[in-house]
């Protein structure tokens, strides 16, 4: 009877284990997330913001995707969302303060969102726009806010639409993309490298703390620099920062004058081709502040009234800048020149530079910034010599005040032998449309051996 038993079982188990298929179908994932009607545009949202935070009344519902990740803790407490460009209409962005982390987890890179903007409140925040709630400072100051815990999910509702990031991310130079209409949108730089006194360094440094992160500077090939930003919380904080050239993706902020890239992770910076490295350069970090600038080689020259070009200082960054400061005499007139720079030792050389402006009137030959070169400079007579103009990059009246821009890339290569490069300021004590400050900085000739 046992054995009978035993060959039922047997049997039984080998009859149920030949139905059973060799592999379970993983179970589909469904998306059940509602879709909700939208009613504006994020363009109606920038049309009607404004720097007084204001509260939005109506029922309208706009979306967007998400640009930002707080998964490498470079972000924090806030999401960045833009539109999708098209062939006439380019991708606008704004910000989202939320008093939550991980927020990658449920708004994913790529991610449609549907904001309800009913009782929420918008604003302008150093040309970026903002949607939340409201914060009210020990000033009574008011501005928009991160939104609650309880309430953020209410207002973002996250849709089962992702698009690839290659369909948000726009890629250009920076004198094009380093506009406020840019700003926290999705954008990447090549042919771009880290500034000298950057490489080698942590991308975040305590000795170079501004507000919990790190500020380094980026350059191009025209001259043009942004600053790319690391938090402390960042998970490459303690990386280094590569000595090399390449491209840099992120999302475009602003503090003050200073445009910003946040990129999401290290995975953005991606640098793997030999940097151009100038033969001759000046940063101005060593001038003294509000002094008449002395430099080794450099000429300071008055050729009418009586202001030289001063060293400044600003967040730590040196800089020469010429300021007409209450003097009543009919011109100004003054000359900053470089040392000799030896053009026999490199090919393809180029000069690039960056200027700004600041109190500026109007734009007028008669209160400019001008830009020489000379081959026959003898040190000291500024009038005497030869001195060819320099068609380049230059602020006008509408830069905003304090902006650096780049020169472009000013070909030198037609030239031989030892040369000097000159700033010359002309402008009026008098005339108080004729007046203003230039401001110099970074001053770089590359060349190929």
């Amino acid at each position: 009877m046992k054995l009978k038993l035993y060959f039922f079982v047997v049997l039984s188990l080998a009859l149920f284990n030949s139905c059973v298929p060799d592999e379970v179908p993983a179970p589909k994932l469904t998306c059940n997330q509602p879709n909700f009607v939208t009613n504006k545009s994020v363009s109606d949202i920038h049309a009607t913001a404004n720097a007084i935070v204001t509260q939005y009344k109506y029922d309208d519902v706009i979306e967007a995707y998400v640009v930002s990740s707080d998964e490498s803790g470079n972000f924090f407490k806030s999401i960045s969302f833009q539109t999708l460009a098209t062939a006439t209409t380019p991708a606008l962005g704004f910000s989202v303060p939320v008093d939550a982390t991980n927020l990658y987890i449920d708004y994913r890179l790529g991610n449609k969102v549907f904001i309800k903007l009913k009782d929420q409140y918008t604003d302008i925040d150093f040309g970026g726009v903002r949607i939340g709630s409201i914060f009210v400072n020990s000033y009574n100051q008011g501005g928009v806010g991160r939104l609650s815990q309880n309430d953020y999910k209410k207002v973002l509702n996250a849709s089962c639409v992702t698009v690839k990031e290659e369909a948000l991310v726009r890629t250009g130079t920076m004198e094009a993309l380093l506009k406020d209409a840019n700003l926290n949108t999705l954008i990447e730089f090549k042919e771009v490298q880290f500034t000298e006194i950057a490489v080698g360094r942590h991308y975040f440094e305590e000795a170079n703390n501004v507000g919990g992160a790190t500020n380094w500077g980026l350059n191009d090939k025209m001259g043009n620099q942004v600053y790319v930003r690391t938090s402390s919380f960042s998970n490459f904080a303690s990386k280094i920062v590569p000595d090399k050239s390449g491209k840099v993706r992120g999302v475009l902020t602003k503090y003050g004058n200073d445009f910003q890239l946040l990129p999401r992770s290290e995975q953005d910076i991606v640098m793997t081709t030999p940097r151009a490295t100038p033969f001759f350069s000046q940063n101005f970090d060593q001038v003294a502040d509000n002094s008449n600038l002395s430099l080794p080689g450099w000429g300071n020259f008055v050729q009418a009234g009586s202001l030289f070009w001063k060293g400044a200082v600003y967040a730590g960054n040196g800089f020469a800048e010429f300021s007409i400061s209450g003097t009543k005499v009919i011109s100004n007139i003054a000359w900053l020149i470089t040392p000799k720079i030896d053009m026999d030792q490199h090919t393809k050389e180029v000069l690039t530079f960056r200027t700004a402006q600041h109190h500026l009137d109007i734009d007028s030959p008669l209160n400019a910034l001008e830009v020489y070169v000379s081959s026959d400079f003898d040190g000291l007579n500024v009038t005497t010599a030869t001195w060819k103009p320099l068609t380049v990059n230059l602020p006008k009246q509408a830069t905003p005040w304090y902006q650096f821009i780049g020169s472009g890339a000013i070909d030198l290569s037609g030239y031989t032998g030892k040369i000097n490069i000159a700033f010359k300021y002309i402008g009026s004590g008098r005339n108080l449309a004729l007046d203003g400050s230039f401001q110099v900085d970074d001053v770089q000739v590359f060349g190929e051996k």
